[in-house]
């Protein structure tokens, strides 16, 4: 009996340790979490007066096991090594690079709204880019070149039609 109370008291205590460490890692996460919340409201008034980065940045702090303060598609915000360290990354190729780190909130708002701009530049480069290749001489094939295309296979096909209907013995000559 004395046993079975030693297994209980036991297993109480283990329940006890495992809900309390369950407690801390959900106090870290919302650490996290209310962090890159003042940082987002932080950078927000930012945005405030360009429509055009309100449309290109979201600015989202997405919940979870690893909080992240959504930029843009490729770039966030994360809470790492430690709860309060600010890391800025960029996830492309499978690959995820540190832009920058820092532990206070002001260098890190003002480096993000920088990067932001940055960002928009870059977007306007490549749209810029993207409308002289529409507006522009387009980098595909001309007319003349699709219409050969297109009577050569015709012509290939109908040799071929005709070497099928000889070797079949459908048509003689």
């Amino acid at each position: 009996m004395a046993d079975h109370n030693q297994l209980t008291q036991a297993l109480k205590d283990a329940r006890l340790t495992e809900a309390a460490q369950l407690d801390a890692v959900l106090n870290l996460r919302d650490a996290k979490a209310l962090r890159l919340e003042v940082l987002r409201t932080t950078v927000l008034p930012t945005l405030a007066d360009h429509p055009e980065a309100r449309r290109l940045f979201d600015l989202n702090v997405q919940p979870g096991a690893q909080p992240r303060l959504w930029l843009d598609l490729i770039s966030s915000v994360v809470m790492e090594p430690d709860p309060r360290t600010y890391r800025l990354v960029q996830d492309h190729d499978g690959a995820r690079d540190t832009v920058f780190e820092t532990s206070k909130l002001e260098q890190m708002a003002e480096f993000t709204t920088r990067y932001l701009a940055h960002r928009m530049v870059a977007h306007d480069r490549t749209a810029t880019r993207n409308a002289g290749a529409v507006g522009g001489k387009a980098d595909g094939y001309s007319l003349a070149a699709l219409v050969y295309v297109w009577v050569t296979g015709c012509a290939f096909g109908v040799l071929g039609l005709l070497a099928i209907a000889i070797s079949l013995g459908k048509l003689h000559f």
